[in-house]
């Protein structure tokens, strides 16, 4: 009973400090897993948002709404990997344009780990159109998938967390911190 406490105390620490490492190739996590939030679970940044909910990040320079759009799943490639296409969408609620760069990072229900900041749309993030006033975009990020069973592991469901940066030039590189951070429950089925 004491053994199987402090187990769940230090599954906990590493899930609420966003440490979840990924298994070495050719072995399987021993028992069921990590449990995947529900939209009221509790996470690093706040809660989860259901897979159709849409959220408001506020700067002092800023006011942008994001939502999910879709899921695509690519074809294999030769090496074997299969792009997973994720479709989030953007609207500027605030008065000044702005221009965003994404990253992705799909948790599945086995605690691994696909994409993440300098990691998804092969290191680039996606990245939108500038965004007036008022104005919607949406933009293709996509992490890869190194093989048909992770594939089936995300389709039973899985955590979506993406990291918005705003991109203040052309000649001025993108920040590896975060200004925004939305978390999205996937539903089991979402991904096909």
């Amino acid at each position: 009973m004491k053994y199987t406490r402090i187990i769940l105390i230090v599954a906990a620490m590493v899930i609420l400090s966003g440490c979840v490492s990924q298994s070495p190739a050719g072995s399987s996590p021993s028992g069921s897993g990590i449990t995947l939030p529900s939209s009221s679970g509790p996470l690093v940044s706040g809660k989860a948002l259901p897979m159709d909910g849409h959220t408001v990040h506020n700067t002092g320079n800023t006011t942008v709404e994001v939502w999910i759009d879709s899921f695509e799943i690519g074809e294999v490639q030769e090496n074997g990997d299969q792009e997973l296409t994720i479709y989030v969408a953007a609207k500027n609620t605030g008065e000044k344009p702005v221009q965003l760069v994404w990253f992705s990072k799909l948790t599945d229900m086995n605690g691994k780990t696909y994409g993440g900041i300098g990691i998804s749309h092969g290191g680039n993030g996606a990245r939108p159109a500038v965004l007036q006033h008022n104005q919607t975009d949406m933009a293709r990020d996509y992490v890869n998938i190194r093989s048909d069973r992770d594939l089936e592991t995300l389709k039973k469901g899985a955590v979506l967390d993406v990291y918005f940066m705003e991109k203040f030039a052309d000649d001025v590189p993108v920040s590896d911190i975060p200004d925004y951070h939305t978390t999205w429950t996937i539903d089991a089925g979402a991904i096909r």
